[in-house]
């Protein structure tokens, strides 16, 4: 039965990764094909991500209460009903507010999903569990561009096909039986909860926002540095596949050594090997063979960074408070995906040989701060 339970998550999260690769360059698109200016669809965009800060500490609370199932239930309605108004209303603001919601409704999906796989799996093997889990979600997130095309054929299709989607994960999730997080032995306000969690592991967060970071600046700022550079869309288009299927290949053998050799220790040798990529990136800024080498070792290595972080701050604290770790999980990797572009996009003014070398800065303080860092007993 956990087995059984545990498959079904993983396709759920497959799911919610697989909507939110379709939507985003499909509304982005319609967007730039009506004519609007590049910062008003960024703008729009950013609406997803402000819905899934906003729901955090709201789905905090939900799923203490209600479980976890109602809250993956919630986020899979609310994903399902802002995804079919979209082609009914087709405009920015409405566009705008369904992403919201849309960001609202795939964070329940994910958090509550999350929460539950954090919760129920076992610490000896909890490096793999999250392996099996970011893979899923990357598979789906890799495969959901190839939904957006089909706009072309007709308009409503791509959306149509989310809805299905939506419908077969509500399906899904009705075949397991709902369950609550661990109650806290001495009860504790949500600021409370909170205080224990930065003072005793906040640094565990920030692999979160790492992942954030650089995935975001990557796909919306590195396709416009290279272009200015000379290369093809379709070379810029590889160079990003690469990094994504490669860090879908070595999530396993990750989580299998995190295991092993431990959570945070594996973390360090990751983002302290992106450092010197990105650093070696900066020697072959005009070669793309040099790039698509480097990207395929940067995506083997930091693709796993989100699992690997989340699987080390289950590891450091106390079940009770692990569906507080999770809503700043997830608060961390949306600032993250959201400040990455707009500092990526000032990052874009400065000469291409110090580009990537920016990058190698912000891996570099994370690992840094990894290494000078423990965490402090947190007593309930």
């Amino acid at each position: 039965m956990l087995r059984f339970r545990f498959m079904i998550l993983l396709l759920i999260v497959f799911i919610s990764g697989l909507i939110q690769g379709a939507l985003i360059p499909l509304l982005s698109t319609l967007i730039e094909r009506d004519g609007a200016p590049a910062w008003v669809n960024g703008l729009n965009a950013t609406m997803l991500y402000v819905g899934v800060i906003v729901s955090a500490p709201l789905l905090e609370r939900f799923v203490r209460k209600y479980g976890f199932r109602p809250t993956i239930v919630l986020g899979i309605v609310l994903t399902a009903v802002a995804t079919f108004a979209l082609p009914i209303w087709p405009s920015l603001l409405v566009w705008a507010m369904m992403r919201f919601f849309i960001g609202f409704g795939d964070s329940a999906l994910h958090y509550g999903s999350q929460v539950w796989v954090t919760s129920a799996s076992e610490k000896r093997s909890l490096g793999r569990a999250m392996a099996y889990y970011g893979m899923s979600f990357s598979l789906g997130f890799a495969i959901g561009p190839l939904i957006a095309p089909l706009v072309d054929l007709w308009f409503w299709l791509p959306f149509l096909i989310i809805v299905f989607f939506c419908l077969a994960s509500l399906m899904l999730v009705f075949k397991v039986e709902n369950e609550f997080p661990e109650v806290e032995k001495v009860k504790t306000d949500s600021k409370g909860r909170i205080r224990l969690i930065l003072v005793g592991a906040g640094y565990t967060l920030l692999p979160a926002f790492t992942y954030g970071f650089l995935e975001a600046s990557l796909n919306a700022n590195f396709p416009i540095f290279t272009s200015r550079n000379g290369m093809s869309l379709t070379e810029t288009s590889t160079l990003i596949t690469t990094f994504i299927v490669m860090s879908i290949v070595v999530q396993l053998p990750l989580g299998r050594l995190a295991d092993l050799y431990g959570k945070k220790r594996i973390l360090q040798i990751v983002l302290t090997f992106g450092t010197l990529v990105f650093t070696l990136a900066n020697l072959v800024v005009d070669s793309y063979i040099g790039l698509l080498f480097l990207f395929a070792l940067a995506g083997a290595g930091l693709g796993s960074t989100y699992s690997l972080g989340l699987a080390h701050m289950t590891e450091v604290l106390p079940r009770s408070l692990l569906p507080t770790g999770n809503m700043l999980y997830s608060i961390s990797f949306s600032i993250g995906s959201i400040s990455g572009p707009m500092i990526g996009a000032f990052w874009l003014s400065l000469p291409k040989e110090i580009y990537f070398f920016m990058y190698a800065v912000i891996l570099g303080i994370l690992a840094l701060r990894l290494f000078t860092s423990t965490a402090k007993p947190i007593d309930l």
